[in-house]
């Protein structure tokens, strides 16, 4: 039981980073965070292959629109004049407070998958084995 938890804790930290703004230093940061909290690293690894060159402009204009929302920020990405050095900051923690909201949204959503899948797999593989033992 721990063990599946904690492939699964894996998975869900993957999830969390991947929506973070950490592209380019997803992996290592996967794999130092999987080892600090003692979780399954190839867990977390696939948990980070959901943001990648071709997806990250989607996924990160998602968070920071979740973010700015979350924040109650007025959106003002493509308001080139009279941006300030304030407005770079909202901009991380707009990107940061989405990432991490969309990440436990994801990671949450995951469990219920995954659990849906294995009771699914479960019944499927018993009944097969009742089938075959008569």
């Amino acid at each position: 039981m721990w063990r599946k938890l904690i492939r699964f804790i894996g998975l869900a930290l993957g999830l969390v980073i991947n929506f973070t703004p950490t592209l380019g230093f997803q992996i290592p940061l996967a794999i130092s965070l999987s080892a600090l909290f003692r979780v399954n690293p190839l867990a977390a690894f696939a948990g980070i292959q959901i943001t990648n060159p071709l997806t990250a402009p989607f996924v990160y204009m998602m968070t920071y629109r979740v973010g700015t929302w979350l924040l109650g920020q007025r959106d003002r990405a493509f308001e080139w004049q009279g941006l300030d050095a304030m407005d770079l900051v909202r901009a991380g923690a707009a990107l940061w407070v989405g990432g991490l909201a969309l990440g436990g949204a994801s990671a949450v959503l995951a469990y219920f998958v995954v659990l849906w899948l294995l009771t699914r797999w479960r019944r499927r593989h018993a009944s097969r084995e009742s089938g075959n033992a008569g």
